[in-house]
């Protein structure tokens, strides 16, 4: 019996799904907090983003209803670790690569 390194599969979302999902500047931004690795919650990504907490909530709802996001104990958030890229500030969706190093938040 074989064994793979990944245990977690990675959830197959739409590419028209997924380019509507990554559509809004905000959205990307929300992404971007949560790639530095720390879950959190809307109130603090509204703080940290400079956007009122029902637009953070608004955004959050549409990635997490595609999985991109998940909410945890504390009503945390975080990105699930089967779409993050080892050493890299990019998130990796199957056949979207999405880099964040190079995001403009302006």
């Amino acid at each position: 019996m074989t064994t793979t390194a990944a245990t977690t599969q990675m959830p197959v979302i739409p590419l028209a799904r997924l380019v509507n999902a990554v559509s809004d500047m905000t959205r990307w931004r929300i992404l971007d907090e949560l790639l530095k690795g720390e879950a959190l919650p809307v109130s603090e990504l509204s703080k940290r983003l400079h956007v009122p907490a029902t637009n953070i909530a608004k955004h959050s709802a549409k990635l997490m209803q595609l999985g991109m996001l998940r909410r945890g104990y504390g009503d945390l958030y975080s990105i699930p670790a089967c779409y993050l890229v080892p050493g890299q500030r990019a998130l990796d969706f199957g056949a979207v690569l999405l880099r964040l190093d190079r995001l403009d938040a302006k």
